[in-house]
């Protein structure tokens, strides 16, 4: 155990996080396609996307958006992560760290995705301000019908 690591916070490992996503629908794809620029023909409708020789798809990035959990202020950090879903460590912030995303197949309109996520481990180190833990959360999402499309790997990084 280090500096950040306690206790408390090293009986987060194995943790498992139930995420329940919002289901994709017509007018959020447009809302982000919109947003984000990113008017692949696959992406904007069904004629574009033919027109180009593809399928219809949802832009890869919008499964964010999808299981953003919908809760009270109150209930965030300062930093945009809901409290009762991270362990508390050192000061009690975090930042981003690396994202992989294995698509196991593209999301298409009407997908609801749920999974859990799991807190699979922590490492605290020594940076050249200060020590800072990264802890790694692995996700398995699943669409309506119990398929897997997509694996996640998330590092945060929290000092």
């Amino acid at each position: 155990m280090g500096a950040l690591l306690t206790e408390d916070a090293l009986a987060w490992v194995g943790r498992r996080v139930e995420v329940q996503g919002d289901e994709i629908t017509e007018s959020m794809v447009q809302q982000f396609v919109f947003a984000s620029e990113d008017d692949h023909p696959a992406y904007v409708s069904a004629a574009s996307a033919a027109a180009a020789g593809t399928e219809r798809v949802v832009p890869p990035m919008l499964y964010q958006a999808a299981i953003r959990p919908y809760v009270p202020l109150s209930d965030y950090s300062s930093d945009g992560i809901v409290v009762e879903n991270r362990p508390v460590i050192g000061s009690g912030q975090s930042v981003g760290g690396t994202l992989s995303v294995q698509w196991i197949r593209p999301l298409r309109i009407g997908d609801r995705l749920s999974g859990v996520k799991t807190l699979v481990s922590m490492e605290e180190k020594d940076g050249s301000r200060r020590k800072f833990v990264v802890v790694v959360w692995e996700t398995e999402y699943q669409d309506q019908n119990g398929e897997l499309v997509i694996r996640e790997r998330y590092e945060q990084i929290c000092f």
